[in-house]
């Protein structure tokens, strides 16, 4: 069994993905993907984790020291790195990805579950007050640059729509949903999901 999450910024994607890892006696693999590539290619985990996630066009406006075409370069080998990381785990066992593509890059496997997670802005910039100690304003904003960039990584390596629910074969509203509902209500679609194939 293998889980794929996308997320909405503040949509508690990630204490979902957590805790439903637990539940099933399985890891969950999100920022530990960057450890991953890392661990498996010639960049550092620093390097890596600066171009996590992020639009094509921040790195083309912001090269860091680098020239453009070096910067561009840079970039898609990194993702490619995060990319065989992401199949290199797949191969050996049943786990959770967040975020990342996973569910794009593992499309030609029987044995994934896509599921995008999201939830009404106002509770998401409350889960950022709570969680970041942000203001509203600052919230509200971090929320727009995170899902923009996650959307346009989405958008450029897979060519489709990040979020559409035609894309995923579970989407769910965590606005009124407790995280153990949460996992439970992905757990439970899975297992029906998978013993059916």
């Amino acid at each position: 069994m293998i889980i794929t999450i996308g997320r909405q910024h503040g949509s508690s994607g990630r204490e979902i993905a957590r805790l439903l890892a637990k539940e099933l006696g399985i890891k969950c693999y999100d920022k530990e993907i960057v450890d991953e590539a890392a661990k498996h290619s010639d960049f550092s985990r620093e390097l890596i984790n600066a171009y996590d996630e992020k639009r094509m066009s921040a790195f083309l406006l912001h090269a860091g020291g680098y020239g453009l075409n070096e910067n561009f370069r840079l970039n898609m080998e990194v993702v490619s790195a995060q990319f065989d990381a992401i199949r290199e785990i797949a191969s050996k066992e049943d786990c959770i990805f967040v975020g990342r593509c996973a569910d794009y890059v593992l499309n030609d496997r029987d044995d994934v579950v896509s599921v995008f997670i999201l939830g009404d802005t106002d509770a998401r910039i409350k889960c950022l007050e709570q969680r970041q100690g942000l203001d509203e304003a600052q919230a509200r904003k971090k929320i727009k640059e995170v899902d923009k960039d996650r959307s346009s990584f989405y958008k450029y390596y897979s060519d489709q729509t990040w979020g559409d629910a035609q894309n995923y074969d579970l989407c769910i509203n965590t606005t009124q949903m407790t995280y153990e509902r949460a996992a439970k209500a992905i757990q439970d679609f899975a297992e029906n999901m998978l013993a059916g194939k």
